[in-house]
């Protein structure tokens, strides 16, 4: 008799900011109504069939925000939105993010859907938008807004209401009506998730898991040091060990379960299957009794030679008098399911499965009990199934429904009939991925963030220490550290992986180290206000061809005033991705031998007050210098700006200029002797739109405009060219 113990794995990172109750990524929402409900509520038309589900607890805290209502999702704030009142922004929003899907399953089945993209071009830079604002009508932002939200709506939640499938077969020209009742029935379905998993959980089917609170590697938060046995060779960014940090995401895991379901978890997916022998004691004491990992880490940990029925058994490791099960999973099997079955008749593929399962069974010793893990993500892989791996489910639970040979079992009830016998002298430290810590540690990228963590990490503690500070402010800023290990930010740091949201994974992982500084009253220091991803030159619409001697005056006062200068359009890659809230439509940068001059073209809001935001314009080479000025000054006020160093971690005030004039748009006019620049060396900087201490907008949003310091040639070379 084989056992077959499947664990589907839940988690998505934390994008809400906890200052603030905004989630900046919609993920969280949409997965719950396809793959994290059509799982659970499938299993419930199988009685006999057992499995495992491992819920991250930052996951489930973040589903609770939104069956409570209180998700501040800006992507369902302009689903809501009836389509006639969308401002122009909010427009763009929709052309740019509302086809954020596999196309091939997602957009192209459904004609008007498909239509819809083909108008807007599948690649379309950001200047384009303007143009498509007027090509676009009301009805057909309605219809975008329906069925972006529709197509996210998995097979399960289809069947259970009608307003699903009705508003699929017509397709198209919804009202603001049927668009209302779409959402609410998709709130009803995300009202309806915990409990579906509790009510198995309840009745014996399905056992359920956790991982680390915030999904963080936990040999990396226990020692860096530890990624080097692996990887010998491996560019470690220097010292850090915090084992009390790991126990802490284990320890608020475990608390977080209790409270949610009622009694402690038995057992743990190590975030990316991470392990090693240090850990074991932590999950001991954390009343963890079993694990899972990946068949590679097992095959490090044996002789080398050592056979697959190896794997198809339990195993015990021991660390320090403490000891857990351990179980690996197939990697075969389970990449099957995660990306070879889309591909294929879903009854094919059931059978395939099937058929390799009595393999491994019949290749068991006669009488001898086995297990075998089929552990994968539970959600990422049904978008590529066409029919949102529906047929291939059921296909495969009727299946093992029927198999006399097979079984299929929660994890930790097998342990429980059949405790291992087998301990393990040596468990590899690694993870699921080529048994290292590559993707997480080591690259230049990855080993930068790791310094941001390991410096925010380093002021806390040290200001943890007044007694004078709040307490409940200092539990959230240890909370953003503890987002901050997470390990989907170094996930998509380096070279590895890429996806449409990298500048957003980026901002997200900053923006949380950021809030540790907001909390405490002190400055966000510049390391953290620098994108980590390589940054790189942005091309200006316009090089600066000549030297410029504009009157500051802050008005257009002739058109060949700023002709000669460089211009940076904000169509071009300005601006915060995901809001398209613009303040500034470009800017202009021109110089002639002793001064740089700055245009800022404003996009004044009559019913927004702009008098607390601040410009503050950040030199990164040949020298780190930032100027700050207000965004509109005062009525009376004189304006001017400060002139601050970067070179240290806080800024040092240089002096306050007066060279500035705000009207229609902002002019201001900067010394060249004041920056300590000199002719042709290379300038680097950006400019940002702050609220307070938080980057409302950036300019380039990644990346920097570059010019060189002129010299007396200049005008000359260019005439020339």
């Amino acid at each position: 008799m084989l056992h077959v113990a499947f664990l589907w794995h839940m988690h998505q990172p934390y994008y809400r900011d906890p200052l603030t109750g905004e989630y900046s990524l919609p993920w969280v929402r949409l997965h719950a109504l396809k793959g994290y409900y059509d799982m659970i509520s499938l299993l419930a038309d199988y009685p006999a069939i057992r499995q495992t589900f491992n819920l991250v607890p930052s996951l489930v805290r973040q589903l609770e925000d939104y069956v409570r209502g209180e998700a501040k999702d800006v992507f369902l704030e302009y689903s809501r939105k009836r389509a006639e009142d969308l401002s122009p922004e909010e427009k763009k929003f929709l052309l740019s993010n509302f086809f954020m899907c596999y196309w091939e399953n997602m957009v192209h089945p459904y004609p008007r859907y498909r239509d819809l993209l083909r108008k807007r071009g599948t690649k379309v830079p950001e200047h384009r938008l303007d143009d498509l604002l007027q090509e676009f009508t009301a009805q057909e932002f309605r219809d975008l807004q329906v069925w972006f939200n529709l197509t996210w709506t998995g097979h399960r939640a289809r069947k259970e209401k009608e307003v699903f499938p009705s508003l699929l077969k017509k397709g198209r020209d919804f009202s603001e009506a049927e668009k209302a009742s779409l959402l609410q029935a998709q709130q009803e379905i995300v009202q309806k998730l915990i409990p579906a998993y509790q009510s198995l959980r309840s009745r014996g089917q399905v056992e359920i898991t956790v991982s680390p609170f915030y999904h963080p590697i936990l040999p990396l938060l226990m020692d860096w040091q530890y990624a080097s046995r692996a990887m010998p060779r491996v560019a470690l960014p220097g010292h850090f060990s915090h084992p009390e940090d790991a126990e802490a995401q284990i320890q608020k895991a475990v608390a977080f379960y209790e409270k949610t379901f009622g009694s402690r978890p038995a057992g743990m997916w190590p975030s990316e299957g991470s392990v090693c022998p240090e850990m074991v004691p932590l999950l001991q004491r954390a009343g963890i009794r079993w694990m899972a990992t990946d068949e590679g880490i097992l095959f490090r940990s044996l002789s080398a030679g050592t056979g697959r029925p190896a794997l198809y058994r339990p195993y015990r490791v021991r660390h320090q008098g403490a000891e857990v099960a351990v179980v690996f999973r197939d990697r075969n099997l389970s990449d099957l399911i995660g990306f070879t079955y889309s591909k294929n008749p879903p009854k094919a593929s059931a059978d395939d499965l099937v058929a390799h399962l009595r393999n491994i069974a019949s290749s068991l010793p006669q009488g001898q009990k086995g297990i075998v893990l089929i552990a994968l993500d539970g959600e990422n892989a049904w978008e590529y199934y066409p029919d949102g791996g529906e047929a291939f489910l059921n296909g495969l639970c009727e299946r093992l429904s029927r198999e006399s040979s097979l079984k299929t079992v929660q994890v930790g009830e097998y342990l429980a009939s059949d405790p291992p016998r087998e301990v393990l002298d040596f468990l590899h430290t690694g993870s699921w991925i080529e048994q290292n810590f590559r993707i997480w540690i080591g690259h230049p990228e990855d080993n930068l963030a790791w310094n941001c963590l390991k410096r925010t990490r380093g002021f806390l503690e040290a200001v943890s220490k007044d007694r004078n500070l709040p307490s409940e402010k200092k539990e959230l800023a240890w909370e953003e550290i503890y987002i901050a290990e997470g390990s989907d930010w170094f996930w998509w740091f380096g070279d590895d992986f890429s996806s449409d949201n990298d500048e957003e994974f980026d901002r997200l992982f900053r923006m949380h180290l950021s809030n540790v500084h907001l909390l405490l009253g002190t400055e966000v220091p510049d390391y953290l206000r620098i994108p980590i991803s390589s940054p790189h030159e942005v091309k200006p619409t316009l090089e600066p061809v000549g030297f410029v001697s504009p009157s500051l005056d802050g008005q257009v006062t002739h058109y060949y005033e700023w002709r000669e200068a460089g211009y940076f359009s904000a169509k071009a890659g300005g601006g915060s991705m995901y809001r398209g809230e613009g303040y500034l439509s470009g800017f202009y940068f021109g110089f002639d031998l002793e001064r740089l001059y700055l245009r800022l073209d404003p996009i004044w809001r009559k019913a927004e007050s702009v008098h607390e935001l601040d410009i503050h314009i950040i030199f990164f080479q040949p020298r780190k210098w930032e100027i700050v000025f207000p965004f509109k000054f005062g009525p009376g006020k004189k304006a001017h700006f400060d002139l601050y160093s970067r070179d240290g971690d806080e800024p040092r005030l240089k002096e306050r200029l007066t060279q500035i004039e705000t009207g229609k748009i902002v002019e201001l006019a900067i010394p060249f002797r004041s920056l300590q620049f000199h002719a042709r060396e290379k300038v680097q900087f950006c400019i940002q739109v702050q609220k307070g201490n938080l980057t409302a907008e950036r300019y380039p949003r990644q990346g920097f405009v570059s010019f060189l310091i002129p010299d007396q040639d200049f005008e000359l070379i260019h005439w020339q060219t």
